[in-house]
């Protein structure tokens, strides 16, 4: 079914937000059209990149990112 099984998203994580974080995350994904789950799935996986370092190439884009790669030890 899935051509890399490696992939399959099914890590859950829960996180508590004040109602003032709520908002304003919320405020964003009405302002942009994008999903709460991709924006936030996308913010902490950028920032573990940049905090690690993973994911840098010559192009300055996020490997990791482009090609959904799982996080791997770096």
């Amino acid at each position: 079914m899935y051509s890399d099984p490696a992939l399959i998203r099914k890590n859950f994580v829960k996180l508590s937000l004040s109602d003032r974080e709520a908002d304003l995350i919320n405020a964003f994904c009405a302002y942009s059209g994008e999903q709460k789950a991709t924006f936030l799935r996308d913010l902490i996986l950028r920032k573990a990149e940049e905090v690690l370092h993973v994911g840098e190439s010559a192009s300055g884009g996020s490997a990791m990112r482009g090609s959904n790669q799982s996080l791997s030890a770096a």
